[in-house]
């Protein structure tokens, strides 16, 4: 059930518009003003520093609806999404700069999203390995299993064996022009901006959705 406070005599009359994501003309109003902010002001203002301040934001939002999807819409605790955030972006990352990718997969710009989809599917399994023994446990052991999940994945496998790789350390970066997606090559603050609100859109669309909400509802056994 929403619990956007409407104005005296309005009332929802499906679930649609229980689960809409602008349900007044306020809220319209200033989801508009932020859109227009976010595309039009910021990138023609901002210098590379706030850029990437941005950059930084815009990807916590991605991991947060993420624990958005689990904690508020299924109910499940967790305390470890950091981790397997983590996994998926070390997983691109080496894909990358490790990986022989065939000259035709470069010039073609599909190295870097074919490693996004690997990347998730590492990360899913990863997660597995997790959520299967977590399935057994509730309440406060739940919570120490994901936890553990952290610990063991950012502490000691990622930082201490998998950041060594290549001999770079623990903050992995891609030279400018790595990152390349079809014919669009993602070399400046600028576009890494534009691709993060791209996301950050097309995951927020996700969640709004009343179809697949009803989907997460099930899922997890919430009671709106």
């Amino acid at each position: 059930m929403s619990t956007t406070w409407l104005p005296c005599g309005n009332y929802h009359q499906n679930y649609v518009e229980d689960h809409a994501w602008w349900q007044t003309k306020f809220i319209k109003g200033k989801m508009i003003l932020l859109a227009l902010i976010l595309f039009f002001v910021i990138p023609f203002i901002a210098d590379s520093y706030i850029l990437s301040i941005c950059n930084l934001i815009g990807y916590t939002i991605l991991g947060a609806l993420g624990v958005q999807l689990l904690i508020g819409f299924c109910g499940q605790i967790t305390l470890g999404h950091a981790a397997f955030v983590a996994v998926g972006a070390y997983t691109s990352t080496l894909l990358i700069l490790e990986f022989p990718w065939p000259k035709i997969i470069l010039d073609w710009g599909l190295a870097y999203p074919i490693s996004i989809i690997i990347a998730a599917v590492v990360a899913g399994i990863w997660s597995v390995l997790f959520g299967l023994p977590s399935a057994r446990v509730k309440g406060f052991y739940l919570i120490l299993t994901t936890m553990a999940a952290q610990f063991i994945t950012v502490d000691l496998i990622l930082t201490q064996y998998v950041s060594q790789i290549g001999g770079r350390g623990q903050a992995f970066s891609l030279p400018p022009g790595t990152i390349k997606i079809g014919p669009w090559v993602i070399d400046s603050d600028l576009k890494v901006y534009f691709m993060m609100l791209f996301f950050s859109d097309f995951m927020y669309y996700c969640h709004g959705k009343p179809s697949t909400f009803k989907s997460r509802q099930g899922l997890g056994g919430y009671q709106g």
